[in-house]
């Protein structure tokens, strides 16, 4: 698990792997607000999205763990797996845009 968090100075670098387990957790902690919950909920629903039509053998089995609210260190490898095969470039994307505020998304599509 220490490729997927490392420190550099004071801050915590976290993989692409690591934040999708961290999306995921907010959609059902209790310290997330509504709206959190919301655009954690978006972004992993594209990502699963994604990882169909990428035809992501494993797409059942995270769908079945996430909502089994399986530890992270079950859901690292298959997330992990997941970039791979959806890619770095997509799954960054997913990101922004689904955490992305209601107000800045409607901006950005005017």
């Amino acid at each position: 698990m220490k490729a997927h968090f490392t420190r550099r100075g004071g801050e915590y670098l976290l993989s692409l792997a690591a934040t999708l387990v961290v999306v995921a957790d907010a959609i059902h902690s209790p310290d997330s607000g509504s709206e959190g919950k919301v655009r954690a909920a978006r972004v992993i629903d594209q990502v699963m999205a994604a990882a169909r039509a990428a035809k992501f053998e494993q797409a059942d089995i995270l769908e079945t763990m996430l909502a089994a609210r399986a530890h992270a260190i079950r859901l690292i490898p298959v997330f992990d797996a997941l970039v791979a095969r959806v890619g770095s470039p997509k799954v960054v994307e997913i990101i922004q845009q689904g955490l992305a505020s209601a107000s800045s998304q409607n901006g950005a599509a005017q």
